[in-house]
C-alpha cells in the first residue's frame, strides 16, 4: 500500500497536459520582448532630454539678446563678448550633457556696441546634442556626432 501512495505522490508531482508546455514560455516572451522596450524606454528619455536642451538654447538665446539690446546710458551698450558670454553660461548652468560637453556656440548678427535704438540683433546659438544609448552615445539617425540644435531670437534695441 506505501508503493501505492508513493507512486500517486510522484504522478502527482508531475505536471501534464498544456500547463507542462507553457513551463519556460514566460521567460521567452520577456527575453523577446525586453530589447524592445529599452528601445522605447532608452529612446523617450533621449528625446526628451533633446527637448529639454532645446528649451535651455532658446532660453539662453533670449537672455543673450535681451542683454544686448537693453539700452544703459549713452556709450553704455555691452560687448559681442559681454553679450555671447551670458549665452554660453547660461547653457553651461543648465544643459543636460552627460559627456559634459556643455559647450554651445553663440553668433550674433550684428554688434550690439553698434546698435541704435530701433534695430534688431539676432542671436543665434547652437549646440551639438549626442543622445545617450545602451552602448554609449550613439546617435539613433546613424551618425556619431549626433544632432544640431539651433535656437534663434531676435529682439529690437531700446
Amino acid at each position: 500500500m506505501s508503493s501505492a501512495l508513493a507512486l500517486c505522490r510522484r504522478a502527482a508531482g508531475r505536471r501534464r497536459g498544456p500547463a507542462a508546455a507553457q513551463s519556460g514560455l514566460a521567460m521567452v516572451e520577456f527575453a523577446l520582448v525586453l530589447p524592445l522596450l529599452l528601445l522605447v524606454v532608452f529612446g523617450t528619455v533621449g528625446f526628451g532630454l533633446a527637448i529639454l536642451d532645446k528649451v535651455v538654447i532658446t532660453n539662453a538665446s533670449r537672455e543673450a539678446a535681451r542683454q544686448g539690446t537693453v539700452y544703459r546710458g549713452v556709450g553704455l551698450r555691452p560687448t559681442s563678448a559681454q553679450v555671447q558670454s551670458v549665452a554660453t553660461s547660461y547653457c553651461s548652468q543648465n544643459l543636460v550633457a552627460f559627456n559634459n560637453s556643455r559647450v554651445c556656440t553663440v553668433s550674433l548678427s550684428t554688434d550690439p556696441a553698434a546698435l541704435v535704438s530701433g534695430n534688431t540683433l539676432r542671436v543665434t546659438v547652437t549646440y551639438p546634442f549626442t543622445f545617450l544609448g545602451l552602448t554609449g552615445f550613439i546617435d539613433p539617425f546613424g551618425g556619431s556626432n549626433g544632432i544640431t540644435l539651433t535656437a534663434s531670437t531676435t529682439m529690437r534695441a531700446e
